[in-house]
């Protein structure tokens, strides 16, 4: 009796950094490599289906969209606007035509910054982000306003906020006090990402990608992980547990690099998860989206 074979029962995902004849194939199971894939989901068993489509809510050209909840921020044209669950929009303040914008919402306000401009979102509502009147012991230090950088993250209660080259760092617990002659980190090379995990910053520059372990920005311990970039716009924040073998827990970071998905976990835990299997074209910027325990990007030269 002959042996049934089993050509095709599900796949491991895209491999085309090798000959398309030479990609594995199991002949018991009818599991194998992906020379390519347009439009495809597979799933965590390996079945391969028809990824979703799509359907046009709104005609209006957008970038840097993201999400505060019960509503989304954007940029169109010259507006950053306000996006409602039915899809309506308004604008809500003028910005520099085409400057991506970095946000952060450590609360329930806000943070945005596109390099030009900055401000704060609360309640729908764009408000200049300036230094308050300080309130504290006596000191001898000047607090200035923000600086207005190109990206933002928060860490253990301090703002981040990349200008350039320049890292600069608030007062803890105070987003809006910056000591501008002590509180920076210079890079030499301009900044393409700052993701936060529990115990640490993933920090990169257009050459290489590091990690920065510490409680605070002083006491930062820095490694390099990556001898490229990563691409500007990508990273996202994950659920560790849900990449890979699950071995890794707590909140991670995802991003698209110059040469691959990297993951970066707690305590500097990274790993290129492509990098023997996925060639894509070179890109500047993008975006990021983790959603039902996947990372898609948009990657744009």
């Amino acid at each position: 009796m002959a042996k049934q074979l089993n050509l095709f029962r599900g796949a491991t995902g895209i491999n085309n950094k090798v000959d398309p004849a030479r990609l594995q194939y199991d002949p018991e199971s009818g599991i194998e490599e992906l020379a390519a894939g347009v439009n495809i989901d597979i799933s965590s068993s390996k079945r391969v289906s028809r990824r979703k489509g799509y359907t046009l809510e709104l005609a209006k050209a957008a970038h840097s969209i993201f999400s505060c909840d019960e509503y989304c921020l954007f940029v169109s044209g010259n507006a950053l606007c306000v996006l409602e669950p039915d899809y309506s929009w308004s604008a809500i303040r003028n910005v520099a035509i085409g400057a991506r914008v970095s946000y952060v919402r450590p609360d329930t306000d806000t943070y945005y910054a596109n390099g030009y401009e900055k401000g704060i979102v609360r309640d729908r509502v764009s408000y200049a982000w300036t230094a308050a009147d300080y309130v504290g012991p006596p000191t001898t230090k000047t607090f200035s306003d923000p600086p207005i950088g190109h990206l933002l993250e928060v860490y253990n209660g301090v703002m981040l906020v990349a200008q350039d080259d320049v890292l600069w760092y608030s007062e803890p617990f105070a987003l809006s006090w910056f000591d501008l002659a002590k509180n920076y980190v210079q890079f030499g090379k301009r900044l393409t990402m700052m993701k936060a995990v529990q115990d640490g910053v993933y920090v990169s520059t257009e050459k290489e990608t590091f990690f920065h372990k510490g409680g605070t920005v002083k006491e930062f311990q820095q490694s390099k992980i990556a001898d490229y970039p990563a691409i500007e716009g990508t990273v996202v924040t994950v659920n560790a547990s849900r990449v890979g073998d699950g071995g890794v827990t707590g909140l991670a970071a995802m991003w698209a690099s110059t040469e691959g998905i990297c993951f970066g976990g707690p305590g500097g835990y990274f790993r290129n998860l492509t990098e023997r299997r996925l060639d894509y074209p070179f890109a500047r910027y993008g975006a990021g989206l983790y959603r039902d325990g996947k990372y898609i990007c948009l990657l744009k030269p």
